[in-house]
């Protein structure tokens, strides 16, 4: 799927500064929005004011063993076969331990240590890149990175940017950036659970290249449960919506 939509210098503590850039640490997020759950939301392409439905996205996030488990399974409509990316990673600092992803035009696996090692498997061209990288710095995985953006101390005017790594054989570089350009309250009217005090957080990133690349973030201020996500890719806009 996905990936919903991630530089380096060098920090290992939370700052608002948006000219530091964040990697996983036992400080780089809030540990007590992290719960063990499974929700659904409804993926639509949006034209103007008219949306419609192209799929439905179904989450699982798993404390375990001093891990973090996040699944996400895609089933888009009129495809069989659904989209399947996991990542795995030390719940304390979030630093990754080991990424897969399938879909009908490639798979990955990525085994995060010292050396990233795996491989991408292009199913389109019949082309199988070996992954073998020694980033110099720290990093998120790029399929854990939506779900950190709930798990920040968000407030008014928050920034920041987060190194994630995402590879991809054309770029020739897996480690990217996210940037939190801005942070600001609203409110989120629901389906069956009334309005509620939300979080607009407005990100942009580099996994699409050569693209400009965003998403806006409803995050519920109480829970910190994603109400909607708004995504634009070259003009293209498509939303995500919390099955309730």
């Amino acid at each position: 799927m996905k990936h919903f939509i991630i530089s380096i210098l060098t920090i290992t503590s939370l700052t608002v500064n948006a000219q530091s850039i964040l990697m996983p640490s036992k400080n780089s997020f809030e540990k007590k929005w992290i719960k063990s759950t499974s929700y659904q939301m409804k993926w639509y392409t949006v034209n103007d004011s008219a949306k419609h439905e192209i799929g439905i996205v179904t989450t699982q996030i798993v404390k375990a063993n001093k891990q973090l488990i996040v699944v996400t399974q895609v089933n888009m409509k009129n495809m069989n076969t659904p989209w399947t990316d996991s990542t795995v990673a030390n719940l304390k600092t979030l630093k990754p331990i080991r990424h897969t992803s399938h879909n009908f035009q490639r798979d990955i696996i990525l085994n995060f240590g010292k050396t990233i090692t795996g491989y991408y498997n292009d199913k389109t061209n019949h082309n199988r890149t070996i992954v073998n990288d020694k980033p110099k710095n720290g990093y998120f995985d790029s399929n854990l990175y939506p779900f950190l953006v709930c798990w920040l101390p968000l407030e008014n005017d928050y920034k920041q940017n987060i190194s994630i790594y995402d590879f991809n054989p054309s770029r020739g570089n897996g480690i990217i950036k996210a940037s939190i350009k801005n942070v600001s309250s609203g409110s989120y009217q629901t389906e069956k659970n009334g309005i509620r005090n939300v979080w607009v957080v407005w990100v942009s990133n580099e996994i699409v290249q050569n693209k400009n690349s965003s998403s806006t973030y409803f995050i519920d201020k109480e829970n910190r449960n994603l109400w909607k996500q708004e995504i634009e890719v070259n003009g293209r806009k498509m939303m995500m919506k919390l099955v309730e």
